[in-house]
């Protein structure tokens, strides 16, 4: 599946900040001397001058941190590390790594620590999802001048912060039957509705003094992403909202669950489209509208399937011959397998990677995959496909209808609606209490 030349959007984008869930990770800033070529990007041989960024309780942020987060945010986000983009950054950037400290100050102050093997382990998951080892993804960070150190304390402080509120704020939250059961009559009076399926970066206005700058910042973003950078990676840098760890990710929103604001927007849009920033109470959205359907109107995208796959490599330097030859073999397999079971027996005759590919929902595969499977019958094999490294005969093993949320699906929900609500109030908490004295 990783193969699959046809990727989803949230497992293209060049740096995957996983295991970020509810935690605002987003640009970084920079401070350059008088020495550098530009704002930020000193020429080589020339030295950055260290100063003091800015001041947080007791602890200093130095401007080559803030150099350094300000090009893995480029880098991550695949936006152009122009001269322009690095200013711009500049004021929001400052302000995550402010956050950043903060979080990391109250995990601190509770005894939360984060081991550094399961720092490693979260930078060799980022590796995979990039189709890289360790080594190889940390050598291309260093040569596009991104501190590895800069990505270790991101990713530190975001699982430090998950921790402490999954420690501190989630035993609290209580999940009444009576909840669950009006959730789900607004599920059934809402049948054959439409609903959306949206991505969102958002960005918060708690001081309105800041109100312009935060509008210009979105802007610049959404700019930034009809020039090309992605949609998932600029979320996953930039974001405030709960779904920034998965691309900006809303799931599916019923009509008449957004702000009206937002609504207006979205029934304007076609699948694919992005819209301006809009401004709502809390602050500025930029919305895409990835899909759209009918409410609780069975749809077989909504299915789920257990997939199988036999596939075999292409040889370093493979020629015409070399793929010809593998895809005879397979479109022998293709008409010969009859099961699940004996395609796992052929890929050990072969010996080719286990079959097992995996399950999830047709909507949620690589566009090209969920095609070609989305009518396949069970234990029915495909003929062989093309990849990008080679070419596989995939089979669905098993499939489920899709159906409306389970009550344990939409207590989830609302927990996780009510989790971000409260995590998000306690770092304004620690905002305002805290000692903040920036000095670029």
């Amino acid at each position: 599946m990783a193969e699959f030349d046809e990727r989803r959007e949230l497992a293209m984008t060049r740096l995957s900040t996983l295991f970020l869930a509810m935690v605002l990770v987003p640009a970084i800033v920079l401070v350059a001397g008088p020495s550098s070529t530009g704002p930020g990007t000193p020429a080589r041989g020339q030295g950055l001058v260290e100063r003091i960024a800015a001041v947080v309780n007791d602890e200093v942020i130095t401007s080559s941190a803030v150099l350094g987060r300000l090009r893995l945010a480029l880098f991550a986000a695949g936006v152009n590390a122009t001269q322009e983009n690095q200013q711009r950054l500049l004021p929001q950037v400052l302000r995550t790594l402010i956050d950043e400290n903060l979080r990391m100050q109250e995990a601190e102050r509770l005894n939360v620590d984060v081991p550094e093997e399961e720092v490693d382990q979260a930078i060799a998951s980022i590796a995979r999802e990039n189709n890289m080892s360790p080594a190889q993804f940390t050598g291309l960070l260093e040569r596009n001048n991104v501190p590895v150190s800069t990505l270790r304390r991101q990713v530190e402080t975001s699982l430090a912060w998950r921790r402490l509120i999954q420690r501190q704020l989630l035993p609290d939250i209580t999940i009444g039957e009576a909840e669950v059961d009006e959730v789900m009559a607004r599920i059934e009076e809402n049948r054959g509705l439409p609903e959306y399926l949206l991505a969102e970066i958002f960005l918060a206005v708690d001081d309105p003094a800041r109100e312009a700058d935060v509008r210009a910042f979105a802007e610049e973003l959404a700019r930034d992403i009809r020039r090309g950078a992605s949609f998932s990676a600029v979320a996953q840098q930039f974001s405030q909202g709960a779904g920034a760890a998965s691309g900006g990710d809303m799931g599916w929103v019923l009509d008449g669950q957004l702000a009206p604001e937002l609504e207006a927007v979205v029934e304007a849009l076609s699948p694919g489209q992005m819209s301006d920033p809009v401004r709502t109470v809390s602050g500025y959205h930029i919305l895409l509208l990835r899909d759209q359907r009918r409410a609780n109107v069975p749809d077989i995208m909504d299915d789920v399937i257990d997939m199988a796959r036999l596939g075999i490599p292409f040889p370093a330097n493979a020629t015409r011959a070399d793929m010809a030859r593998i895809a005879a073999r397979l479109e022998e397999v293709s008409a010969t397998v009859s099961t699940c079971a004996e395609l796992e027996e052929r890929a050990r005759a072969m010996d080719a990677p286990p079959t097992d590919a995996g399950s999830g929902r047709l909507r949620d595969l690589p566009p090209q995959l969920a095609q070609l499977l989305r009518d396949q019958p069970i234990e029915q094999p495909t003929e062989p496909v093309r990849m990008s490294d080679g070419m596989a005969v995939f089979m669905v093993c098993d499939r489920q209808t899709g159906s409306t949320a389970s009550r344990e699906e939409i207590a989830d929900q609302i927990r996780m609606e009510r989790l971000d609500m409260l995590q998000r109030r306690l770092l304004r908490d620690l905002r305002t209490a805290a000692f903040i004295d920036v000095r670029l």
